[in-house]
């Protein structure tokens, strides 16, 4: 019968410490119960780091088999040669670094019957780490064995953690055209950073904007993990923890990385006047070459943060030109209100609640602001005609609509290129009836779509130079009515099953009076 057993031995109160850090897990392969007693003998008490052994035993090859298949946290396997077959050891070598890719676990053939598998064909044909003869195997040989084979272990370990840590922060570079790449990079640099050189998980990436002239210190941070994960996103030096902010100002001062007992400051300029704080602490204090390592990859690292920043810094530019020219149009018209960054907001939520890829669904919100930019083009009796429109007066306040996608499609960028579908197909209704190509449902861009129904939401419940705010209940009946008709049905849904979050937007985002 297959036997497998783990370490039974009881835990006292000498050991109890100990026993909270996770031991080494060894496997003992061997149809011999005299060589396993024996071995958990020679083994008693023995610690490697601070962590005891947890020693599991099998009897045969197939028995070997199941505890690898079911642990993944095995270090070293001292596998017997000869057990149900000849070559049921050999056999579970294969299995181990073939079937299941294990090349961590370091495996250590031991026999009793050394000319049954000669060693050097063993070692040769076979993926392991040693050969030993049974009697070869003293107390002494045995523990040293073991030192060697754990610190092996320990190291591959460090290797293999290190090898995807580092390849989070590569996969994270590829995202850094997404509209949370800073984000996202940060935050995979600071996982790997604190794994690197025996570092606390406890890590904060800072930004810190140009001085304005009054002496205080314009900042957010970025990413944070470990004790700092509550402080991961838009928090000021005044919100962190005092011994931070202290040393952070401390770094300001003096322009300069610092090393602390507990922790490592590093500081790196901007180009636009500002700089990076990465604040990292560390578990015990760093020798002089963990330093230098940390403080070369740091300072690698800050030059892809300063070229993300740039980039962001570019798309917040661009977002505000669109917000400005898309109030000035507003301005035109005698609304000064917060219209167009409302209209942005229902329509980033319509598109991600429609399903819309998230790329998507931020070029829309971006783009959106732009649909009304083709009445630039209107004249001011038109625009801002108190009363209704005649005849005339509406066909040319309808060209606004082709106005803004001439005026947009001269740029090859996709954002313009967005906002030139939008500026076209915004009043393109459901049923066909719409305005400027009486597109007719899938046949309107969904941009358009989303944007149209976005606008009409806003607008009826604002004021403007023609009329007073609709009440929330008319507002509400309104789209209703136009479900289906003027509005794509499935976004009217979308919309009013959420009507407290899109109400909000205009309690959030006040008219001015």
């Amino acid at each position: 019968m297959d036997l497998i057993f783990a370490d039974e031995e009881e835990p006292t109160a000498d050991n109890a410490k100990k026993a909270a850090k996770k031991p080494w897990c060894i496997l003992l392969v061997d149809d011999d119960a005299e060589v396993h007693a024996v071995t958990r003998l020679a083994l008693k008490g023995f610690e490697f780091q601070g962590s005891q052994l947890e020693l599991i035993s099998a009897s045969t090859g197939q028995a070997g088999r199941e505890v690898f298949q079911s642990r993944d946290d095995i270090a070293l396997a001292i596998v017997d040669v000869v057990m149900e077959t000849d070559h049921a050891g050999l056999d579970l070598v294969h299995y181990v670094r073939n079937t299941l890719g294990n090349h961590r676990t370091r495996l250590v053939m031991r026999t009793g019957q050394p000319g049954q598998a000669p060693e050097d064909r063993v070692i040769r044909e076979y993926d392991i780490d040693d050969y030993k003869e049974k009697t070869d195997l003293t107390i002494q040989k045995l523990r040293t064995l073991l030192y060697s084979k754990l610190r092996a272990y320990r190291d591959l370990c460090i290797i293999e953690y290190q090898r995807d840590g580092l390849a989070r922060v590569l996969g994270a570079t590829a995202m850094v055209q997404s509209a949370e790449s800073l984000t996202v990079f940060a935050t995979a640099v600071l996982d790997q950073l604190t794994s690197l050189l025996n570092l606390d998980r406890s890590a904060l990436y800072c930004i810190v904007l140009p001085n304005p002239g009054n002496g205080e210190h314009e900042s957010k941070t970025i990413a944070a993990t470990g004790d700092f994960v509550q402080y991961s996103t838009d928090t000021r030096f005044t919100d962190l923890p005092e011994i931070v902010s202290q040393r952070f100002d401390q770094v300001l001062e003096q322009k300069a990385a610092q090393h602390f007992e507990d922790a490592y400051v590093l500081y790196t300029a901007s180009k636009n006047g500002g700089c990076n704080l990465l604040y990292l602490k560390h578990a015990a204090e760093l020798e002089k070459m963990d330093r230098q390592l940390l403080e070369i990859y740091t300072q690698s690292v800050a030059i892809t943060f300063e070229n993300i920043n740039l980039q962001e810094e570019l798309r917040e530019t661009q977002k505000e030109l669109v917000y400005t020219l898309a109030d000035a149009v507003e301005a035109r018209s005698k609304d000064t209100g917060a219209h167009v960054k409302r209209v942005a907001l229902i329509c980033e939520l319509l598109a991600r609640l429609y399903g819309l890829p998230e790329a998507q669904v931020m070029l829309i919100k971006t783009a959106s602001p732009l649909h009304d930019i083709g009445k630039v083009a209107i004249p001011d009796n038109i625009l801002r005609k108190p009363g209704k429109l005649d005849a005339d007066e509406w066909a040319l306040m309808q060209q606004h609509a082709q106005f803004g996608l001439e005026i947009l499609q001269r740029s090859n960028r996709p954002l313009m290129k967005l906002g030139a579908e939008i500026a076209l197909s915004h009043h393109e209704r459901w049923d066909g009836t719409g305005y400027p190509s009486g597109l007719a449902g899938s046949a309107i861009p969904v941009s358009g779509r989303i944007t149209a129904l976005a606008d009409v939401f806003d607008a009826l419940g604002s004021r403007r130079s023609f009329k007073e705010p609709w009440s929330e209940n008319m507002v509400t009946e309104a789209i209703r009515v136009g479900r289906g008709t003027q509005f794509e049905p499935i976004l009217v849904d979308l919309l009013l099953d959420n009507l407290a979050t899109f109400n909000a937007f205009r309690i959030e985002h006040p008219d001015q009076v």
